[in-house]
This record gives C-alpha cells, structure tokens and sequence, in this order.
C-alpha cells in the first residue's frame, strides 16, 4: 500500500469469513505495507487481501440434461414394440412376468424385464426402475 494510509486508518480488504471485500481498519504495518486489518462489518481480525486478490466467484458447470437419454427410449421403444406380455394398470398386489406391459399412473408405459423377490424391473420411457409386485 501507498504511504497514505497508517495504522488506525480505514480501507477496503477482502473478508475471509463474510467473503466480500468490505470497509476495514489498519491495525499494523509492514513499512508501507498493511499487514494485518479487523473488518468494520463481523470484527474479524486476519492479514490484508486486496479486493483484487479476492477468490473469484465460482462459475457453476452445466447441469447434464436431465430427461430422457437416446439410447434409454430407443431401447424403451424396442421393448413396448417386442413385449407380447399382458397390459396390466399397476399395483404393488399384482403378479408380473417378464415382456408384461405396465401401465404406471406417474411414470407411463412400461415393460417388466427382469422378476426378483416381491419386486420387478420396469423399463420406462425415461429410465429403468425397481418397483414393488406381488412376485
């Protein structure tokens, strides 16, 4: 820092614990250099950061898309067209086989792939899920 500013005086410093370049005061120098500073807002006490040193804001990555992924409907279509089960409305009660057609009341249409202990696989539009069954 420049020669105008001493001990006791008021500046700009970025704030580690309110992460915001705020008003602080000197509270010791280096020679002309301002060592160590106490913010004004949350009395915090650290070494001086200029406000162009300050960590950069993070920039967040593009979220993947959430929806539905080629190969998930293409193989969904391919299963709705090859199923030769029976069309069900589905319930946790019912009975399912493999190929039966689902016909889930938030999800939509569904093939049953794979049958495991009171439970069954059922290929959606947007994605496979482990529902419940009577199996």
């Amino acid at each position: 820092m420049s020669d105008l500013y001493t001990a006791g005086a008021t500046l700009v410093s970025y704030c580690p614990k309110c992460k915001m370049s705020l008003a602080h005061t000197i509270m010791a120098m280096d020679g002309e250099k301002t060592a160590q500073v106490t913010c004004t807002t949350c009395g915090s006490s650290h070494p001086f950061k200029s406000p162009a040193d300050a960590p950069k804001a993070r920039v967040s990555r593009a979220k993947k898309r959430v929806g539905t992924s080629p190969s998930v409907a293409a193989l969904w279509e391919a299963r709705v067209a090859a199923a030769s089960g029976e069309e069900h409305v589905y319930t946790r009660a019912a009975t399912y086989r493999i190929g039966d057609i689902v016909l889930h009341e938030q999800f939509g249409k569904g093939v049953v792939l794979k049958l495991s202990t009171n439970k069954c696989y059922v290929l959606f539009q947007d994605k496979e899920r482990l529902m419940a069954s009577a199996n």
